[in-house]
């Protein structure tokens, strides 16, 4: 056969393995790619000179057919700076026989960045000696929303909601490097455990909006007042921490923290009054209280209650201090104690289907009221629980309280909603987990599907394969798992498909300021089309506004919990909220 390649520029293609060939595109073919918005373009291997580009590049790229036609280099030239050596050096495979799909940024002709995917092959001409690239073909996309969608998502997975702050997830990795980096520099570390005293009135008097606008104001002051290197983190609630690196001697905590304490104090105007908060600071330094991350964490946070405790405002961590009583430990040692005397209750939020305007399902919610010491929020003793065993004594006592409760409301001829429950890592990874579930439900003789189990994106993380073990035979006796706070551990949504998981629960941080903010907006959109993708039903936590319930009915998600349809409520008040619809 003739090599009709060598005769004409527009036709260099005999002799090659079947694939895309620009020029003989049809007219059908050119609509259709049109409407998937898909480029197709072909280069020459040897010129870079375009060959052949269809129109819907104009759209991908913002530059037209002519232009690449007549600039050989126009490509190469709106590459992004910061990814152009790394595309040109993938590019260079294609010549030994490999495709390559690349993900960059192009600068448009209007002034912006945009992410997009190019698959390109080699097409070869066959000749006696050896094949021969005679050109490149590709397909180009525009990802743009996907790229910024996950920048977004991996952003909000270390940055607190509300401050924008780095998380305490964030704040465990800035912690580590500057370990590494104080070693080996012979230089020390601070850490500022602060939190604000009584700000439970604030959020009990004024509201938690603006007990929302108390967390940023605070916020603000520390990113104004500190050093650029220092990590200003927000733990939760109102509990902030300051990662101080690179210190040169241990008496320099001691200034920024007194520094840290006038900055916190000052007046708060709000709704044209003035408040003045109080905060606790409790601190440690590297290496004289300890050469471990959490270690010197959890030393700062003993030393901030000694202060809450003591009303010293400052006290840095001393060595024997872990033995003295903080409120703490106080609390564990009561905590010890809380099931036997009977301080323990349980409230219930109902989860709504919007469609239906009914209850089906309950969230189990533990709570402590101490004889002496009242309320005890759930944040603070959950976390002390987790610490220790007493988690696995609290987490079990619920299991079998919420059965015989949920066996009572049957007897009453309830709706058949569903209970779920909380289960942390270190009970759903007990060997005799499952035979306590299936204990607990034949001892109140419940259908299995009246009981659902949550979990955390961090625990589905942890000893994976016997999660997904103990996970797979739940399903199997009919106990459904929850995948709770969905989305604040980005990097585990691309194993979301290898859970069996029928239900995930957007985390509320996606729904806070969901009406004021376009981002927030776009990302809650994006995480529930992702449930709806993968078969599951997605329920929105912390739903507290109109506005975030019309905006959440409106991008498909019906089911959802928060404060716009019910608090927690008490036993008694279940009966009633189960039997009426929800006028929405």
């Amino acid at each position: 056969m003739k090599d009709q390649g060598k005769n004409s520029d527009l036709n260099p293609y005999m002799n090659s393995a079947p694939s895309f060939q620009p020029p003989c595109i049809s007219a059908h073919w050119e609509q259709l790619f049109n409407k998937m918005n898909i480029c197709l373009w072909s280069v020459d291997a040897s010129t870079r000179r375009t060959l052949q580009i269809s129109s819907s590049c104009k759209t991908i790229l913002g530059y037209d057919h002519d232009e690449f036609m007549k600039n050989a280099s126009l490509w190469e030239n709106i590459l992004h700076p910061n990814d152009k050596e790394n595309v040109l050096e993938q590019l260079l495979s294609i010549q030994y026989g490999q495709s390559a799909k690349l993900e960059y940024r192009i600068r448009t002709p209007y002034g912006d960045c945009k992410w997009v995917s190019d698959y390109i092959t080699a097409v070869y001409e066959r000749t006696a000696k050896a094949h021969t690239s005679v050109r490149y073909d590709r397909v180009v996309m525009d990802i743009d929303h996907r790229k910024k969608t996950e920048e977004e998502l991996n952003y909000l997975s270390f940055h607190d909601a509300l401050t924008g702050l780095p998380n305490r997830r964030k704040l465990e990795k800035e912690l580590q490097n500057a370990l590494i980096e104080a070693t080996k520099h012979n230089r020390f570390v601070g850490i500022l455990f602060i939190d604000i005293d009584r700000f439970k009135d604030i959020n009990d008097s004024l509201g938690h909006k603006m007990g929302d606008k108390f967390i940023q104001t605070m916020a603000r002051r520390l990113k104004e007042n500190l050093h650029s290197d220092a990590v200003i983190s927000r733990q939760g609630g109102d509990e902030f921490v300051v990662l101080l690196k690179n210190l040169p001697h241990i008496h320099a905590i001691e200034g920024i923290t007194a520094q840290v304490n006038r900055i916190m104090a000052k007046p708060i105007k709000i709704l044209n009054r003035e408040y003045r908060l109080s905060v606790s600071i409790g601190t440690s330094i590297f290496p004289d209280h300890g050469h471990e991350a959490d270690v010197l964490m959890m030393r700062a946070d003993q030393a901030m209650y000694l202060a809450k405790e003591t009303k010293s405002g400052i006290q840095q961590y001393q060595n024997g201090m872990s033995k003295s009583l903080s409120r703490k430990m106080l609390l564990e040692q009561y905590l010890h104690r809380a099931i036997e005397n009977q301080e323990l209750y349980l409230e219930y939020q109902p989860i709504i289907d919007v469609q239906t305007q009914q209850i089906i399902g309950l969230e189990a919610l533990l709570r402590w009221k101490h004889p002496v010491l009242g309320h005890i929020s759930p944040g603070e003793f959950i976390q002390i629980a987790e610490e220790s065993e007493l988690i696995l004594d609290l987490s079990d006592w619920v299991l079998f309280t919420v059965c015989r409760q949920r066996q009572c409301w049957m007897e009453q001829g309830l709706p058949p909603f569903y209970i779920s429950i909380n289960v942390p890592a270190r009970q759903i990874h007990q060997d005799h987990f499952i035979e306590r579930i299936k204990r607990a439900l034949n001892q109140y003789r419940l259908p299995a599907d009246f009981l659902k189990i949550e979990i955390t994106e961090r625990t589905a993380m942890t000893n994976v394969e016997k999660t997904l073990k103990t996970m797979r035979e739940l399903q199997e006796y009919g106990v459904d798992i929850i995948l709770d706070d969905f989305g604040i551990g980005y990097s585990s949504i691309s194993y979301l498909v290898q859970y069996p998981f029928n239900t995930i629960k957007i985390d509320k941080s996606f729904i806070q300021n969901l009406t004021h903010n376009a981002n927030q907006k776009s990302v809650c959109r994006s995480l529930v089309a992702m449930g709806k993708n993968l078969g599951m039903n997605v329920v929105a936590e912390g739903v507290e506004e109109r506005e975030q319930y019309h905006y959440l009915s409106s991008i498909g998600c019906d089911k959802m919990q928060g404060y716009y349809f019910s608090k927690p409520i008490s036993n008694d008040l279940v009966e009633h909220f189960s039997r009426q619809s929800f006028v929405l």
